[in-house]
Order: structure tokens, then C-alpha cells, then sequence
């Protein structure tokens, strides 16, 4: 499995497409140096969607936490400029 950029990899998406797809190699998308995003071919993401539909409800609760952003639960600042109307 490789990492790129994902500043790099609007330059390259073709060929992460094609590795996907037909070289089944998953490429990681990173932002600041983070995992961010994983390209993957159509098949292998239906085959861990329907994996996923078959989790019981406790293991599906814990995914689910996992995927919340921990930011998301913080008041955004308001813009300087900006007023309420």
C-alpha cells in the first residue's frame, strides 16, 4: 500500500484509478502528513460495505464513534466581518 499527498494526487488520479482498480493496490491520500482518504476499486469498497452491514449492533456502535471528527462537537468561531442578520 503507498501514501501520497493529496496536493499530489490531483496530478496523478488516473493512475491511482488504474492501481486500484486493476492492480488492486490501495493508495492512501494524505493531508498534512495524516491518513485522510484511501482509494480502493469499486469491488473491494463493496466488499467491505457489505461486510460492514453484517456487524453486530455493538461492534457498528463503536465504528461509528470512531468516525466522528473530533472537531465537529466544537462551536466554529465566527469571522471577523461577519454579522448576524
Amino acid at each position: 500500500m503507498s501514501e501520497m499527498p493529496i496536493s499530489e494526487a490531483r496530478e496523478h488520479i488516473s493512475e491511482l484509478v488504474g492501481r486500484a482498480r486493476y492492480g488492486h493496490e490501495p493508495t492512501i491520500l494524505t493531508h498534512y502528513g495524516r491518513p485522510a482518504a484511501v482509494v480502493i476499486s469499486f469491488e473491494e469498497y463493496q466488499r467491505l460495505k457489505q461486510a460492514a452491514d453484517q456487524l453486530p449492533p455493538e461492534i457498528e456502535a463503536i465504528v461509528e464513534e470512531s468516525r466522528r471528527h473530533p472537531e465537529r462537537d466544537q462551536p466554529r468561531p465566527r469571522r471577523a466581518g461577519r454579522r448576524a442578520h
